[in-house]
This record gives structure tokens, C-alpha cells and sequence, in this order.
């Protein structure tokens, strides 16, 4: 018997996990998790077995899973200010994270949209951003200038509640950069 909705939601009640962190784990959309729960459409094979896997570990695995899950979200959460340097050039930059996400720009327009997920290396978080750089504006990767908007990927490991440090960051051009960060601030409370 394949699982329904139902049997999702009543896994995720025993694991304790909301829609947006059983995403976050999955690596899926928030939208998929609630089309599944609400039957809009069916649970995947692949997303059942993770789901049996999940439940036939030791309560202690699953423990630590979920305290790596949400402890790596919650002390990261907050705002940053980067200055990085690649090959042709320097740049500075804001970054928001927030339960995962990761949001900002930087002074040549370029837009951050990405994520952080707890790494396999102890005490660190895995950052994935893909910056929207707009037309005409060289990248401080390489200088490329393209006569259209398009996207670098970044990545890189950053320590699990870290205030300032310095990053080594990988692109899908080939070419890395180094960055330092500062946490500016908390995030604002919700109102």
C-alpha cells in the first residue's frame, strides 16, 4: 500500500516537523509538500522510502538528524554584509538567511536567491546561492560580461553560528573567489 497524504502528515507529526523544514530535508518546494499532504498530488516512491528509512532509525539518529536540521537554521539566521574578490575584481554585499533561505544583492545589482543546509562535516552549514547578474555588468568572476541577465552558482562552507569569518567559494564558472562576512544584526522580530 503506497502512502496517502495522510500518512505523511501523521510521519511528519511524529517527527515533529513542519512543511518547510521536511522540505528543507528533502530539498523540495514547500508547494510539493502541501500538494502531497493535501492529496493534490501522490506521495513519490522516493519521498516514501525516505519517509519508512526515516522511521526504522533509532530514536536517537532521528534526534540528531532533526537537531542538525533546525539547529544549523536557527543560529545562522540573521543579516551579513560580504566583501569578495575574485579575479577581476573586488565587491560588497548584503545576505539575509532566514530558516534556510538565503536572500540579498550586491552594489553591481547582482541578486542572491539560495539556501544553507546542515553539511556532512560537523559544525557546518553548506550555503548554495545562485546570484542574478544583470546585463552588462562584469562579474568580478573572471569579468565576464554577458548583453543579457544570467547566473552565477555559488557554494561554500560556513561554521554553524559564526559571526565574521572568511569563505573560500566555488562557482560554476570554474573559478572561485574568497569572501569575508560580519553578521550586521539579528533579524527583526515578527510583529
Amino acid at each position: 500500500m503506497s502512502m496517502n497524504g495522510s500518512d505523511l502528515r501523521e510521519a511528519l507529526g511524529s517527527f515533529g516537523l513542519s512543511q518547510v523544514e521536511f522540505a528543507r530535508l528533502l530539498d523540495v518546494s514547500v508547494g510539493g509538500v502541501a500538494q502531497w499532504l493535501s492529496g493534490a498530488r501522490p506521495v513519490p516512491g522516493p519521498v516514501e522510502a525516505f519517509v519508512q528509512l526515516f522511521l526504522r532509525l533509532p530514536p536517537s539518529i532521528q534526534e540528531l538528524e532533526l537537531q542538525l536540521l533546525r539547529r544549523g537554521n536557527a543560529s545562522m539566521n540573521g543579516m551579513y554584509v560580504i566583501e569578495f574578490e575574485g579575479s577581476a575584481g573586488r565587491g560588497v554585499g548584503t545576505l539575509t538567511f532566514k530558516d534556510g533561505l538565503i536572500y540579498g544583492f550586491d552594489e553591481a545589482g547582482g541578486v542572491y536567491d539560495g539556501k544553507y543546509v546542515p553539511s556532512t562535516a560537523p559544525g557546518m552549514v553548506s550555503v548554495m546561492v545562485s546570484v542574478k547578474m544583470p546585463a552588462g555588468q562584469p562579474s568580478v568572476v573572471g569579468g565576464v560580461v554577458q548583453p543579457f541577465d544570467w547566473t552565477l552558482n555559488v557554494s561554500a562552507e560556513m561554521a554553524v553560528g559564526s559571526r565574521e569569518g572568511r569563505l573560500s567559494v566555488a562557482t560554476n564558472l570554474g573559478q572561485g573567489l574568497v569572501a569575508n562576512y560580519r553578521r550586521m544584526r539579528e533579524l527583526p522580530a515578527a510583529a
